[in-house]
């Protein structure tokens, strides 16, 4: 884990690394080795804005074992003291999830990951056992499905979102490397994110393209002093007004979004 007090460039952005073949310049499919050329080329021009980079697997999986070999030449490649964040949604049963830990944080060596709650506290233990790592677990999500089973209402008259985020409070007093994802998008239940949870991270995803309200978010942390926190991004800084010179726009891109979350948070 990479503490908020050493992060580089006291930044709350997150860059998340989506690979879109469909969305990458020709001008880069004529390289020898494109999609790793594009993954560096994120990463060299948005070090200096960067907080944390979020790798979705999924991008990386989808290409065999040629994205597997992407993720592990990048990640050496990435500054020690940005957050990387292992994007995986895990959740299976203990013995399995043991396996999984060790992947991401040994063998990748991730400084966090996003973890699934459903199979409750034993799947999620093996990742919750490594000192040092952050465990983000998955609050309430910025997707349309998330009410499916995310705002069921429980007897108490609570969703399944407060649920998760109660037994978060209560299982990071005991291994305290716990952060949890919440959705931009669900401007509903951010009365939900208060003090209370001082002590846990916040990974934001849904501004940009899925239609998070960036305002509105940065309004409530400063409202109720939440101070750990990341906002993601993804197409918003890799794809948004690419033209010739990809690196300049991106850096650009990344400039704009780290000085609008500090304007609105700091002012």
């Amino acid at each position: 884990m990479v503490s908020d007090s050493k992060l580089k460039n006291k930044s709350h952005l997150c860059v998340g690394i989506d690979i879109l073949p469909e969305l990458i310049p020709n001008s880069i499919k004529k390289k020898k080795k494109p999609l790793q050329y594009f993954v560096e080329l994120v990463i060299n021009s948005t070090s200096d804005f960067a907080g944390a980079y979020k790798f979705n697997l999924a991008f990386f999986e989808a290409l065999g074992s040629a994205g597997y070999k992407i993720l592990e030449s990048t990640l050496k490649k990435c500054p020690n003291q940005i957050e990387k964040i292992g994007d995986a949604k895990r959740g299976d049963i203990d013995s399995t999830s043991k396996y999984y830990a060790k992947s991401i944080f040994e063998h990748f060596g991730f400084d966090s990951v996003t973890l699934n709650p459903l199979l409750g506290y034993d799947s999620m233990l093996p990742f919750f056992s490594y000192k040092g790592k952050t465990n983000y677990v998955l609050a309430l999500t910025s997707n349309r499905g998330a009410g499916d089973f995310q705002k069921l209402k429980l007897e108490n008259g609570k969703i399944l979102s407060n649920h998760i985020l109660k037994k978060v409070k209560s299982w990071n007093l005991i291994h305290q490397n716990l952060g949890i994802v919440f959705g931009a998008t669900q401007k509903a239940e951010f009365h939900n994110l208060d003090q209370s949870i001082k002590k846990i991270k916040i990974l934001i995803p849904g501004i940009g393209a899925q239609g998070g309200d960036l305002e509105f978010v940065l309004k409530h942390l400063k409202k109720n002093k939440l101070e750990s926190f990341l906002i993601n991004s993804s197409r918003g800084i890799l794809y948004s007004g690419i033209a010739d010179n990809m690196s300049k726009t991106i850096n650009e891109n990344a400039r704009k979004l780290k000085q609008l979350i500090d304007n609105i948070y700091y002012d």
